[in-house]
């Protein structure tokens, strides 16, 4: 082997050497990623005998326009102090990757469209029976369900009556942040949601799941970001992939 060739060689080990070494910092530092999905259970929740479930119309958290301050707690909800004791602190958890403080406009049309992501993905759960969201709407619309639209205990247990469900799901969506930009350049999505479970025989908080998820770019999420198709998500493909994600933690319908 020349000197030239010999030397060439080198440079290629250490070329590949310090990529590999590349790809592994990356690679870890994905690993190293926030959670986007928080979870709480209530002690006596029974997924077993949860057999039947209701969706009501989900609801943006205040106001439209939504002012959050990333990595502290979520705003307080008036719901939040019917959570028992014995699930935690939901209202003061802290989810992860929140980094700034924003303020965000949440379109008239989003609160119903992931209500429907989350209707069809929790169809997908065998040995469950989702109650179509028209079917709800319609007794929710009546003068019974008028008059009780505002105290969520009460919805529940006037749904498991009406439609012999064993549980109502709500949802509250919190962020709903568009990407700016292109797939390839863009401020990111962010999306964030909460979704409870209610009893419907007694109106208690069951199981809460939260969700939120700011996307971040190659040098901060390497294995997200490549499960994405090294692209910038729309914030509506961001909600559906965190509607999956919350209820893959939902345990009901195993077998």
């Amino acid at each position: 082997m020349e000197l030239s060739d010999f030397i060439t060689a080198g440079a290629r080990r250490r070329q590949t050497r310090w990529l590999s070494a590349t790809l592994l910092v990356l690679w870890s530092c994905g690993a190293c990623a926030p959670e986007t999905v928080t979870i709480r259970s209530h002690p006596h929740f029974a997924p077993r005998a949860i057999n039947k479930v209701a969706i009501t119309p989900f609801r943006v958290q205040g106001e439209r326009g939504i002012s959050l301050a990333f990595r502290t707690s979520p705003p307080a909800d008036l719901e939040h102090s019917q959570i028992p004791q014995s699930l935690g602190s939901v209202s003061g958890s802290s989810v992860p990757g929140r980094s700034r403080q924003v303020q965000v406009s949440v379109p008239d049309s989003v609160p119903d469209m992931i209500r429907h992501m989350v209707y069809s993905q929790l169809r997908l759960k065998p040995q469950v029976q989702v109650v179509p969201p028209e079917t709800v709407g319609r007794i929710l619309d009546s003068q019974e369900g008028s008059a009780l639209a505002r105290d969520r205990r009460e919805t529940a247990r006037l749904l498991g009556q009406r439609l012999a469900v064993d549980a109502v799901l709500e949802g509250v969506i919190r962020v709903y942040r568009e990407r700016e930009g292109t797939k390839f350049a863009a401020d990111p999505a962010a999306v964030g949601f909460e979704i409870r479970l209610i009893g419907a025989r007694d109106g208690e908080v069951l199981w809460v799941g939260d969700y939120f998820e700011e996307q971040k770019p190659l040098t901060h999420d390497f294995k997200g970001f490549l499960e994405r198709g090294g692209t910038f998500v729309t914030a509506e493909e961001l909600a559906r992939a965190g509607v999956v994600r919350v209820l893959q933690s939902l345990p009901l319908g195993a077998d």
